[in-house]
């Protein structure tokens, strides 16, 4: 029951929303038996729902976590990112924040955090081989909610999070996502295009490397 109820998070945490007909398909369960589960978090008050109208046919409920389901299950990943967010803030000079507007200042927050967070990781990356320096990152971030899976696709490496761990905030500001691509950056060592994120809209979070035509490419 409970690894139902958390795969069931899981899928909503990387959706945004879903019907029972959905998460029954993705976990290869009864619709019955995923809207029991769905409709006890509701009472718990963990999801919301929603009645969308179809051209033909009953309305739809699609679920989604409610602000204390994100409490409940991201909280961890919104305490790390605010107590990053207030030593970076403690630690700016007076002249680094005058004269520059609020969003300014965020954006700026959020490259100091991106750094520190690069920094503590970057022990665990150092593979010269691009390849398996990519491996090493995705690996060094599993942790951080930030990476979760890396593949060669069309001769780029590709790597993915099927999962934002801090959604609400994402979708508020643009900086989180900025944050997670120059995390990334500074560790693979070479630019990185951000094709997709789940804050906009994409089904997972997306970054793609050119693959070196020499596979024994070295980062420099």
């Amino acid at each position: 029951m409970e690894q139902t109820r958390y795969a069931a998070i899981r899928i909503l945490q990387g959706r945004g929303t879903a019907t029972a007909a959905d998460l029954a398909q993705t976990l290869g369960v009864s619709t019955g038996s995923i809207r029991r589960h769905m409709d006890m978090m509701v009472a718990e008050g963990l999801l919301e729902t929603t009645l969308v109208r179809q051209r033909r046919g009953r309305p739809v409920t699609r679920y989604s976590l409610s602000m204390t389901g994100e409490d409940e299950f991201s909280g961890a990943n919104y305490a790390q990112m605010f107590d990053r967010i207030h030593l970076a803030f403690v630690n700016l000079d007076a002249d680094e924040v005058s004269g520059r507007t609020g969003v300014e200042i965020l954006n700026l927050l959020f490259d100091r955090v991106s750094e520190s967070v690069a920094e503590l990781h970057s022990p665990l990356v150092s593979a010269e081989n691009l390849w398996e320096r990519s491996q090493q990152v995705v690996a060094a971030l599993q942790g951080e909610g930030i990476l979760d899976l890396v593949d060669q696709r069309d001769g780029m490496i590709v790597m993915q999070n099927s999962v934002c761990p801090v959604r609400s905030y994402a979708e508020a500001t643009q900086s989180v996502c900025a944050a997670d691509l120059n995390i990334i950056e500074l560790l693979v060592g070479v630019p990185v295009l951000q094709s997709s994120t789940v804050a906009s809209g994409g089904a997972v979070c997306e970054y793609m490397v050119q693959m070196p035509t020499d596979v024994r490419q070295v980062v420099t």
